[in-house]
């Protein structure tokens, strides 16, 4: 009988709202900070790196705005580099908490770490296209999204079964050029690579979609504006990452789908 592997969390950002405290996770190391309620927010931006950043270019800063919303009634809870199978664990610490008890919406942004790592793992040269019908990694690639879409479908789960409107975000697509990239072992990415993590993003985007719309969510397509984000190089931080502009039209995509939503 195998044994399980015992690891202490590592130390991790969390939102200011929350407190890390040690503790274990039985072979997953992932954060799970308790809190301290805060019956002011209203708002729950949760998700990885498409949300971590609390600054003005951000997207829920944004957002907010958009919505007119006091700052006290948002919550930025953004963790950078985490997976949909990690952040299942933290909404729930989240939620069972009870955290926000007076929160009524969850704007769920997370998956593109799962195809990321799933690419360091298979592929980090980018050499291959999911949509080639002679693709190698075909049973594990569906094994991966499968997983994907499961977490997305808990978290929608969780989140509807406590009381919150949830809004699920698809991925934007890269821009198709040359440019520093340091997700890439050479930090560089070419217009293949760019071709071929776009074919992965779509296939994810599928997933976001059921996994959303199959349990009762609204889906923000931010993929929908491809052709707005990837007209400009100005939309994109880095290679994958948004900039304040792009952020600007995220926010927009979320601001619809709320507006779409109450009316």
């Amino acid at each position: 009988m195998k044994n399980l592997i015992l690891r202490t969390v590592p130390s991790c950002p969390v939102a200011a709202r929350a407190i890390l405290l040690p503790v274990v996770i039985l072979a997953i190391g992932a954060c799970v900070p308790i809190y301290v309620p805060d019956p002011a927010v209203r708002y729950i931006a949760f998700g990885d790196s498409t949300t971590a950043d609390e600054s003005s270019e951000g997207y829920p800063e944004i957002l907010r705005g958009l919505l007119d919303e006091p700052s006290e009634t948002f919550a930025n809870e953004g963790v950078s580099g985490e997976t949909t199978e990690e952040g299942l664990i933290r909404l729930e610490a989240l939620l069972s908490q009870e955290a926000y008890p007076e929160a009524q919406v969850l704007l769920y942004w997370e998956g593109g770490n799962d195809i990321t790592e799933f690419i360091e793992d298979y592929d980090p040269l980018l050499l291959s296209s999911p949509d080639d019908p002679e693709y190698p990694y075909s049973e594990e690639l569906v094994e991966q999204l499968d997983a994907t879409q499961s977490n997305i479908e808990s978290a929608v789960v969780l989140a509807r079964q406590a009381g919150l409107e949830v809004f699920v975000a698809t991925s934007y697509f890269l821009r198709e050029d040359i440019g520093i990239c340091d997700a890439l072992p050479l930090d560089l990415i070419i217009p293949s690579q760019a071709q071929n993590a776009n074919a992965y993003i779509e296939l994810l985007n599928v997933r976001i979609r059921e996994a959303g719309t199959g349990w009762g969510a609204t889906i923000a397509d931010v993929a929908a504006q491809d052709g707005s984000l990837r007209a400009e190089a100005s939309n994109y931080a880095d290679c994958n990452h948004l900039s304040g502009d792009g952020n600007a039209i995220a926010a927009g995509v979320f601001h619809d789908a709320i507006a779409g939503f109450v009316d």
